[in-house]
């Protein structure tokens, strides 16, 4: 669970907070999270251990509890499994419905008499945390459970656990480390139609670029737009300002030269990827990091881009003035291609650990 001091928190232990988002659920006819703010949740089935998985309110987090639940689910039919979120995600959930003895639903609060009532209720054998660390009062009541895995947590686990599982170098821990990989890079679409770039070109030879900006004030589209007159820029992160064109509303046709598209439907992102002849990222998304990385363009960084591993700053170097770059890899498309290479080849060796290491978590939960 996401850490939030605010008394506005809807999952944390502030009696004004709680009853302000039981307000607005009930507004909202969202009885089911009241209830389940206050602990009233059930696992599926009557029989089996219990092995809750709790994940945060951000949506590649729940993606990836997802995934988790689904290989565990393959390889342990006995038990009983638990996904609670912060945030619901329909369509990732969807992908639970074959799943037997399997439940899911919004998280407790972290109030006492909440955490008290969950904690008697799902009785957990094994608890899994995906991208963020329980709040004061869920962590005090898992103090010295058994068998507790940390992953892809947003900072440092300071409390025990069986295996920590760090995505980031500057997170692993000192003991019970798994080796540090992010685990979302197997959820990459790493294999793509090529047929986007044809679409999008129609019977022009152009170049299209990627830029994932963290500011609708960037002056990189204006200074774009005169650098690159007969090319096409898609655009995704905050929205640029002026006149832009969603790719949600995109009829096929190739735009006209000189279009910024705006991408607001992250569905494109690995068509847009494979097809571009470079990325720059202005901040950093993990799963933007691999999916550009994956596409085998060229992809630079910004300064403020802090990347999880120290040898991935062979691939992304940091970049002051995109629009030189790009002008230098439109006109010695040979070092474009080289720097992709690159970035594909460390992606490709952070997947492959991935999936090293998420294959002995799972096996680490059948042995339980």
């Amino acid at each position: 669970m996401t850490a939030n001091p605010s008394w506005k928190d809807p999952f944390g232990s502030n009696r004004l907070g709680l009853w302000l988002a039981d307000r607005r659920d009930r507004k909202a006819k969202q009885i089911g999270r009241v209830a389940a703010r206050w602990g009233w949740l059930k696992p599926m089935g009557e029989r089996g251990k219990v092995v809750w998985i709790i994940a945060g309110a951000e949506r590649e987090n729940v993606r990836l509890a997802v995934e988790l639940l689904r290989a565990i689910r393959a390889r342990r039919l006995d038990i009983r499994l638990v996904l609670t979120f912060e945030h619901d995600y329909p369509d990732m959930l969807a992908l639970l419905d074959d799943c037997d003895k399997t439940g899911w639903g919004y998280a407790p609060c972290d109030h006492p008499k909440a955490v008290a009532r969950v904690m008697a209720r799902f009785e957990p054998f094994g608890v899994i945390l995906v991208g963020a660390r329980p709040r004061p009062n869920l962590l005090a009541a898992l103090k010295g459970h058994a068998h507790m895995l940390a992953v892809n947590l947003a900072e440092a686990a300071d409390f025990d656990c069986e295996r920590i599982y760090a995505a980031d170098e500057s997170l692993a821990a000192q003991r019970n480390q798994a080796p540090v990989v992010d685990m979302r890079a197997i959820l990459t679409q790493a294999q793509v139609d090529p047929n986007f770039k044809s679409l999008v070109n129609g019977p022009h030879a152009r170049h299209l670029w990627w830029l994932h900006q963290a500011a609708s004030e960037s002056t990189t589209c204006n200074v774009w737009r005169t650098a690159f007159a007969d090319d096409v820029l898609f655009v995704s992160g905050a929205r640029p300002a002026g006149a832009v064109q969603p790719i949600s509303s995109w009829n096929r046709e190739p735009p006209a030269a000189g279009s910024v598209i705006w991408v607001d439907d992250d569905k494109w992102l690995p068509a847009i990827a494979a097809a571009v002849t470079a990325t720059h990222l202005e901040q950093f998304s993990p799963s933007l990091l691999w999916q550009a990385m994956a596409g085998g363009a060229a992809v630079s960084r910004a300064l403020a881009v802090v990347l999880p591993k120290a040898q991935l700053d062979e691939a992304l170097p940091v970049v002051e003035d995109v629009i030189a770059t790009w002008l230098q890899y439109r006109d010695n498309p040979i070092a474009a291609r080289k720097h992709g290479d690159t970035a594909r080849r460390l992606f490709w060796q952070e997947r492959r650990l991935a999936e090293q290491v998420s294959a002995e978590l799972v096996e680490r939960v059948f042995e339980w």
